[in-house]
């Protein structure tokens, strides 16, 4: 995934303080569940963006979600953000520091993107592919959509294998568009 300059840098330097501090498996939990509450709650990202809102209610609300359930560390920082009015980076600093986390340990994501789930056979098959493009060990993660028709999108990093009908489809479209018949009398 593409991150802001500032999602990379917030997300660096609370991975540094995680590191210096010996939590840093802590906090990888800690950014996943605020990845998750982000991903499932649309209210509370809504409420992270909202200027209207003041920032002693938010960090009211970001405390009675996560108060009892995260490092004080991670708690910390999430109230820093709201601060120095940077929480609406909070769900896509969460996202890098678990790239972050992953990239440490020698782990890499890979997304595909399917038209239907994929059955295990397909799976490994699709494994084999990523393992030629990457040496480290690889985090699958599936997303479906159906407008695909058949066939796979892999994403890796800057690489991306598409494979998929709908790609397929265009490209014979651009080239019944081209004419290439000529008359010659």
């Amino acid at each position: 995934m593409s991150y802001t300059k500032i999602t990379l840098r917030y997300a660096a330097a609370f991975f540094d303080l995680a590191s210096d501090k010996g939590i840093v498996n802590s906090a990888n939990e800690d950014m996943a569940l605020l990845g998750n509450v982000c991903a499932s709650n649309r209210e509370f990202v809504q409420m992270l963006q909202n200027p209207v809102i003041h920032a002693d209610k938010k960090n009211k609300v970001i405390t009675a979600i996560f108060g009892a359930s995260v490092n004080k560390a991670s708690l910390n920082f999430m109230n820093l953000m709201v601060r120095k009015r940077r929480e609406r980076y909070l769900p896509s600093i969460a996202e890098a520091f678990t790239d972050l986390y992953q990239a440490s340990l020698g782990i890499k994501t890979a997304y595909v993107t399917s038209a239907v789930e994929l059955a295990d056979k397909e799976k490994s098959g699709i494994m084999d592919i990523i393992a030629k493009l990457s040496d480290k060990k690889i985090d699958l993660v599936e997303k479906i959509n159906k407008s695909l028709i058949g066939g796979f999108v892999i994403n890796l990093d800057n690489f991306q294998v598409d494979q998929s009908v709908s790609t397929k489809l265009k490209e014979l479209k651009k080239n019944f568009e081209k004419n290439l018949f000529t008359k010659k009398y």
